[in-house]
């Protein structure tokens, strides 16, 4: 079982002030990446991109966006791909009919090109959009997964609006119980 980090870049700041508000229902880690890996023994990252307007990349968590440009997001892979035991997920947060649209799937099809050109070792998978859950990139890995945090875990509760709360009250037992699957994705791998 390969320990994963869900929404893995959400330990950034959010873009604008608005959105630092409402951070916390976004914000799914407290590391960075470079702790992810080499404190807690992270190996699969989920990174979730969108594009803007001017069609420039923008990573982000529903209406939370992160204060990264791709340069900085490209050393971090640099990083990973050193490692050559990472995988990374990649999803086009896209939620709604009026952003998808064919030229953003585009934009998200050619960076996904790009990413494996780049980083062979990396091991992307998924390519997937989060409006309609389908394919829109389809990466030779496909591993199983499992997610065990607060948006996809019952009850919903307040757990849902504060993912930290969840982490801290199950993290433990579900770092224990492991998984079957190849992957377990969780937030806040540091608790």
């Amino acid at each position: 079982m390969i320990l994963g980090s869900h929404n893995s870049w959400s330990y950034l700041k959010p873009k604008k002030w608005w959105m630092k508000l409402i951070g916390f229902t976004a914000k799914c880690q407290e590391v960075n990446i470079y702790e992810q890996y080499t404190t807690y023994n992270t190996k699969c990252f989920d990174l979730r991109v969108k594009f803007n307007k001017k069609g420039n990349l923008i990573i982000a968590h529903g209406l939370i966006e992160y204060d990264i440009d791709k340069e900085q997001l490209l050393n971090d892979l640099k990083w990973l791909n050193d490692k050559s035991d990472v995988s990374i997920r990649i999803l086009y947060e896209v939620r709604n009919k009026k952003s998808y649209t064919k030229e953003n799937i585009n934009k998200f099809v050619k960076l996904c090109n790009e990413l494996i050109n780049k980083f062979s070792n990396l091991k992307f998978w998924c390519g997937k959009n989060l409006y309609n859950w389908e394919n829109d990139y389809t990466f030779k890995y496909n591993p199983s997964c499992d997610e065990k945090y607060s948006s996809v875990c019952s009850p919903k509760l307040i757990d849902d609006w504060y993912p930290k709360w969840f982490a801290k009250r199950k993290n433990n037992e579900i770092k224990k119980l492991g998984t079957d699957k190849d992957i377990l994705l969780i937030d806040f791998v540091n608790i």
